[in-house]
């Protein structure tokens, strides 16, 4: 139990890893990032600055935490970090098809 610990009356274990979410959790903090991500791009383009990136981490983790799914901040920071590039190429797709 060296991986565990009590939190508000609940066992939390404290390695756990993005992958071992449900799938419909997954997909849940996937889209709130990837929409809030996109919502506050100006260009298709261009990577936010890190204080932006920062801000849109935090609300969604503070989301997380209001749905009560446990997951260490520092698995879904390298989660969202991991998905940048990709949330860049389908907003210029997208943009891409509107000037179509």
């Amino acid at each position: 139990m060296k991986n565990h610990e009590y939190r508000n009356g609940r066992l939390i274990q404290t390695n756990k890893k993005f992958s071992t979410l449900t799938k419909k959790q997954k997909d849940w903090i996937q889209q709130a990032l990837k929409e809030r991500y996109i919502k506050t791009m100006k260009y298709p383009d261009v990577k936010l600055k890190p204080n932006k990136r920062d801000q849109i981490l935090g609300e969604v983790y503070d989301m997380i935490e209001k749905k009560e799914i446990w997951i260490p901040f520092g698995e879904v920071k390298k989660y969202y970090y991991s998905k940048i590039s990709s949330f860049i190429r389908s907003h210029r797709k997208q943009h891409e098809n509107l000037n179509q």
